[in-house]
């Protein structure tokens, strides 16, 4: 007896150790890792509010809500979509419906509108508990500056049922706390909005509902309703919060559309059209009310606006910061707006493409609705009744500043250089001053590239010309220019530009309250005078010396150009070159002292908010080991608090590690790259080795990498855990030869891998999407090294690609080889021999290594025809190779259940040929078009012969 209960403490003892050993990650474990989505910090900074949410979208999430004052967080399963009150107090949220419930009412076909839909919630912060709720909510608005309503659209109400399907099954036990008149004769035909009072706890119904927009700080908004689609609208109303009531602004008219207010809720703006036709011929009308006085500003008959032109309703009304504007829009009426006599099957469905075309007919279908909604911006000035055009067909796009409000504005055009960007870049423009008192137009800056950044006050500009590589300053009153730093014996533009293109600068750092501007060099922050001329000053003043990138935070969502302060002092993060860590500091801009606020070795930073009326900053703080979960600082000598745990299970997988290696490549050039082993790493055994790279990566070495089923390329963490070492060298290139230089770069690294001893060099294999993809298909070519090669949407043939197109932006892709990432630097026949010499295609006789492809049939960026040419070249001289084709998928793919396949698949692939897995029937086998959807195969094929050897039938 005593011998069998030894036994089985032995065996349950072994089975406890058993358990506690870690896990190798698998496929389906990407469905419990979680992400963390739209953290928030209230104005007075004690609440701070985190969406978490799966990575895969299949699974739950929560919301987690923060006190920073009391410590204490609430925590709400699959809430999401949140908003703090401008005061703090409260949080409203939406909850979606458990992920298995909406899962099990698609599968039963349950109708849409039976199906159980999100909740919405009310949180209070001081009793940390839900204050109210409402069920069947399409959405939710509030003021962002006023506490004390919202706004709550729901979905109709359903019958009472007497089935038992699953959405009856499912119904929510709870039913709307708040209590509201629903007429039933409304309320289950139509959706419908609730007006709720928090302080009064009361609600009042508007039915059928169509839009609706609400003020910043103010207590009344507008609304119109409608009959239904198709049917016309009833009428907009202007809605007082505080008493509750509504009143008619307008009823009558077929349409009501854009509605507008200002921040106040004094003014409010809309669209509208008086006679029921085809909806792209409706006449539109703008109206404007100020203390429920209306005024028509614009007619059908062309009332204050140019002669032959007409309101556009395709862009909203919009007032200034302060109310003082109203912005609105108009266009040429053109002949598209007239209609044809000719029936459908009388109209030439035909494209003209003309060699004098500004923009090419495949950029035109791309951009049509842009082009076809084309309108000018004008406004009205609600103080003098008057109305300024501010630009037309000679401008493409009109620059405000921050508030709207200030008197200069920058308007550009590239028409003179339309026809030239299929094959130049950077794409310039010509800009003009405009005087927003008087419209006046003057010609400012000619044939520059990068939009200049208007300063706060409204009367400079600052940009970057690449010609000269100097940092200017436009006086936009007096329309001269001012260079900055011309004098300064530092460079401003990227001294490692490695494409056939003038150079990029490293960036604009944003205003002061001061008046003076931020600019940086490759690791210092330079501040300058805007109105008058001074010699800049590096306010950083060690970052070259030691190499650390210094660079400002601008986290003003209303004012980006502004750079952010933490108690007067500017928000600086640093970048070590060196070690890859960073660190935030506040910086004194006078006297260049520093105060570390984070410094954390070996962990990058991110995601910074900052509480506007306290000292609280949230941000998320990441390595390889460690999620980048939200973090507290509560002042600039605390210590920053942890508020998240979003991936808790991490702890139960194994996971590994990453460092930083370095090697001198073929031509000298010393090089930096990532080397990611197991965690029980052990350098005495061989591991299979797999090199991905994406021109340089080595500043990523304190990523995180979520475990996530793959939209185009290998994930470390999966490989890591599943006993692989992987590489991501860095690669420098030479104009003109983008090949010879990624072998020069990969290669060399791989080797100098290698003689770290750990690396079983007889099952190593290479991976790239895109630009990696196209170099993982040359190295191919020239190289036998490796054992599989896997490229996502590779470039094959530069010949054809060269004049191919780019679909999803319309563009041409010629500019990319001359200019920018495939570095030929040449036009075609100008550079024939090396647009031979670094085509893929060209090379496969050469070809010896297994090839994995994947080119999807809506790839807008590389064409999916250059797939097509590397597989059929493969094929036709039987050369072992598969191609992926994700149907109705981008370049990258975006639905998860084909991100699911690639990686088993990919995967697959890269077990056998380097860990000596069988094969998958896929890929010994095929997948016939009859069998597609039916039969994934992905069943190993035992029966196959020797690895290496299959070919699909």
């Amino acid at each position: 007896m005593f011998q069998r209960i030894a036994l089985l403490a032995l065996f349950l003892g072994s089975g406890l150790c058993f358990a506690q050993e870690k896990k190798s990650l698998t496929h389906e474990d990407y469905n419990l890792w979680k992400r963390v989505q739209n953290t928030q910090i209230s104005k007075d900074g004690n609440t701070i509010v985190t969406t978490i949410v799966t990575g895969t979208g299949r699974g739950n999430g929560y919301i987690k809500i923060y006190n920073a004052k009391t410590g204490e967080s609430f925590t709400f399963e699959n809430g999401y979509n949140s908003r703090i009150s401008g005061d703090g107090n409260y949080v409203y949220f939406l909850r979606k419906p458990a992920y298995e419930l909406t899962r099990s009412e698609k599968k039963e076909e349950v109708k849409e509108e039976k199906r159980t839909k999100d909740a919405f919630f009310i949180y209070d912060v001081a009793t940390n508990k839900i204050l109210d709720s409402v069920q069947r909510v399409k959405k939710f608005e509030a003021p962002e500056d006023v506490t004390g309503w919202v706004v709550i659209e729901k979905h109709k109400d359903l019958k009472p049922e007497k089935d038992t399907t699953a959405a009856k099954a499912s119904e929510e036990k709870e039913k709307d706390s708040l209590k509201t008149r629903k007429p039933e004769n409304l309320a289950l035909k139509a959706d419908y909005a609730l007006v709720y009072h928090l302080k009064k706890g009361k609600t009042d119904s508007i039915f059928q509902i169509k839009d609706l927009a609400l003020p910043k700080e103010g207590n009344r908004f507008i609304f119109s309703t409608t009959k239904g689609e198709k049917k016309g609208d009833l009428g907009v109303f202007a809605y007082d919060v505080r008493e509750m009531s509504r009143k008619q602004l307008d009823t009558g008219r077929y349409s009501y559309t854009q509605l507008a207010i200002d921040n106040s809720g004094q003014q409010l703006a809309y669209i509208s059209a008086k006679d029921s036709t085809e909806t792209d011929s409706l006449k539109y009308e703008l109206f404007y009310v100020k203390d429920l006085a209306q005024k028509q500003l614009t007619d059908t008959l062309g009332k204050n606006l140019k002669k032959n032109w007409k309101l556009s309703a395709a862009q909203q009304p919009q007032f200034s910061e302060n109310g003082k504007r109203l912005f609105f829009y108009s266009r040429p009426v053109r002949d598209l707006d007239v209609d044809t006599t000719l029936l459908d099957e009388e109209i030439p469905q035909v494209d003209v493409w003309s060699y004098k075309d500004k923009l090419i007919q495949p950029e035109q279908k791309a951009r049509l609705e842009e082009l076809k909604d084309k309108a000018y911006r004008s406004f009205y000035d609600t103080s003098s009744g008057q109305i300024v055009q501010l630009h037309d067909e000679t401008l493409e796009y009109i620059k405000l500043g921050d508030t709207g409000e200030q008197r200069y504005a920058l308007g550009y055009t590239s028409t003179p250089y339309n026809v030239q960007r299929s094959w130049e870049y950077p794409w310039l423009r010509d800009y003009y001053i405009v005087d927003t008192q008087t419209g006046e137009k003057r010609l400012a800056i000619e044939a520059q590239a990068m939009d200049p950044d208007l300063s706060p006050d409204g009367n400079f500009a600052v940009y970057y010309d690449m010609e000269d590589r100097n940092w200017w300053v436009l006086d936009l009153k007096a329309n001269t220019k001012r260079s900055l730093t011309k004098d300064l014996q530092v460079n401003f533009f990227d001294e490692e530009n490695d494409v056939p293109t003038m150079p990029w600068p490293y960036g604009f750092g944003g205003f002061t309250e001061d008046g003076k501007v931020l600019l940086y060099d490759q690791f210092d922050i330079w501040s300058t005078s805007l109105a008058k001329a001074e010699k800049p000053v590096n306010i950083t003043r060690d970052g070259r010396k030691n190499q650390i990138v210094y660079r400002t935070l601008r986290l003003d969502p209303d004012h980006r150009n502004n750079a952010s302060t933490y108690h007067k002092d500017l928000l600086v993060t640093a970048f070590d070159e060196k070690d890859k860590s960073e660190a935030l500091f506040s910086l004194n801009s006078r006297n260049g002292k520093k105060q570390v606020l984070i410094e954390d070795a070996a962990h990058h930073l991110s995601d910074f908010e900052l509480a506007e009326n306290d000292d609280n900053l949230v941000f998320a703080k990441e390595n390889f080991q460690h999620f980048p979960d939200v973090h507290l600082l509560k002042g600039p000598k605390s210590q920053p608090v942890q508020l998240t745990n979003a991936n808790p299970q991490q702890q139960d997988f194994k996971w590994g590690t990453v460092e930083m290696i370095s090697w001198e490549a073929y031509d000298g050039t010393q090089l930096d790259g990532l080397l990611y082993k197991p965690e029980d790493f052990d350098p005495n055994k061989k591991y299979p080795l797999i090199t991905y790279f994406y021109e340089k990566r080595s500043d990523n070495l304190n990523r995180y990498h979520s475990p996530q089923p793959s939209a185009s390329i290998v994930n470390m963490s999966y490989l890591v855990s599943n006993d692989y070492v992987v590489f991501v060298p860095d690669i420098v290139y030479k104009e003109g030869k983008p090949g010879e230089s990624a072998y020069n770069a990969i290669v060399s690294g791989v080797e100098a891998v290698e003689e770290l001893g750990f690396i079983d060099s007889e099952n190593m294999a290479i991976q790239g999407q895109s630009w990696g993809g196209y170099q993982v298909a040359h190295l191919v070519t020239v190289t036998n090294k490796f054992k599989a090669a896997m490229a996502g949407a590779p470039v094959s043939n530069m010949t054809s690609a060269y004049g191919g197109i780019r679909w999803q932006s319309g563009l041409s892709r010629a500019f990319q080889y001359e200019k920018t990432q495939s570095r030929i630097g040449k036009n075609l026949w100008e550079g024939f021999d090396l647009y031979i010499e670094n085509s893929p295609l060209f090379g496969i006789p050469n070809i010896e290594t297994p090839l994995l492809i994947m080119h999807n049939d809506e790839d807008g960026a590389v064409p999916y025809y250059q797939g097509i040419e590397m597989f059929m070249g493969m094929r036709r001289l039987n050369k072992p190779v598969w191609l992926l084709v994700y149907n109705d998928e981008a370049h990258n793919l975006r639905k998860t259940k084909n991100r699911f396949d690639l990686s088993i698949r990919m995967m697959q692939f890269f077990d056998h040929y380097l860990k000596g897995a069988p094969a998958p029937e896929w890929m010994t086998q095929g997948v016939p078009a009859v069998m597609k959807g039916k039969d994934l195969r992905y069943d190993l094929d035992v029966k196959a012969t020797s690895a290496g050897s299959e070919t699909a039938n």
